[in-house]
């Protein structure tokens, strides 16, 4: 692979709000820094909401207002997450709920990755540990 081409990790999250929750931007302000730091690169990121009906609709980022950190947004609604992803994201929500669905690229980990690649190493796995199975497994150690 070209240097040129070479990615980091490419991640996804889903993160849900209840209904009444305060949507107040925090969250969405600390990925917008991770996004102008150059840690990561948002591919693709829609906010899905389910409404008390269970029907559900989405809304690109960046179409959700003119504030700084959404305008880091822009032109993120690239399609890489599909009507079948969305509807899968949707089954994991309460009614009522909002939930942000975000795939993003790692971008720190380009230097890695091409400095892999350029000895002829390939990537033969990853993972993800939850922080429940990680506290977990610290208290277990401990004992």
């Amino acid at each position: 692979m070209a240097p040129e081409l070479d990615l980091g990790p490419v991640d996804y999250f889903l993160v849900g709000f209840p209904p009444g929750a305060p949507l107040d931007g925090g969250a969405l302000m600390q990925m917008a820094a991770l996004v102008q730091q150059g840690i990561i690169q948002v591919l693709d990121a829609l906010v899905i909401r389910k409404e008390d009906d269970g029907t559900i609709s989405g809304v690109d980022l960046a179409e959700a207002g003119d504030s700084a950190e959404l305008i880091a947004f822009s032109g993120v609604r690239t399609g890489l997450i599909h009507d079948e992803d969305v509807q899968l994201a949707a089954e994991e929500m309460p009614a009522g709920s909002v939930a942000a669905f975000v795939l993003y690229e790692n971008t720190w980990a380009r230097g890695f990755v091409t400095a892999v690649h350029e000895r002829g190493g390939v990537f033969l796995g990853s993972g993800r540990i939850g922080m429940d199975d990680l506290l977990a497994a610290i208290e277990a150690a401990g004992d």
